[in-house]
């Protein structure tokens, strides 16, 4: 999946859930009522949140950045919902 992909999904207010080894990560675009934040993390876990989109998209907080581990991750294990 592309990075300018993922992001247009998200801003039509799409949830992205993807599995990578044997975790499930979440790519999601929170709104408040006074700002949107990015968020990425496993999927019961921790997540980490940003105001830009590549905030999160270039952070190693999980081993791979969310960039590497799109171009890794097969089709058939990304969930759009």
């Amino acid at each position: 999946m592309s990075e300018s992909y993922l992001k247009d999904l998200l801003w039509r207010g799409r949830q992205v859930e993807f599995d990578h080894g044997m975790k499930r990560y979440v790519v999601k675009l929170v709104d408040y009522a006074f700002k949107s934040e990015y968020a990425f993390g496993e999927k019961y876990g921790r997540k980490t949140t940003s105001d830009y989109f590549e905030g999160i998209l270039y952070l190693r907080d999980y081993g791979y950045s969310l960039s590497e581990l799109l171009r890794c991750v097969d089709s058939s294990r990304i969930y759009i919902y």
